[in-house]
């Protein structure tokens, strides 16, 4: 039971960068997507805005 926790925790370790980057790319399409609800009215080219901020993300994860 030890032994699966160890390579659990070291799989953790290993990726946690991965993790954090996920997490904090999805605060910023939770953010996104609250935010366009607030100014759709206001800005149109919300959609171009959020594949800019999505492409700038995958190329810093990749």
């Amino acid at each position: 039971c030890a032994h699966v926790f160890k390579l659990i925790f070291k799989e953790i370790k290993d990726n946690i960068f991965i993790y954090i980057l996920s997490i904090i790319y999805l605060s910023v399409s939770v953010m996104n997507t609250i935010f366009a609800k607030r100014t759709l009215n206001k800005i149109g080219n919300y959609s171009f805005v959020t594949s800019e901020t999505h492409n700038f993300i995958c190329m810093i994860m990749f």
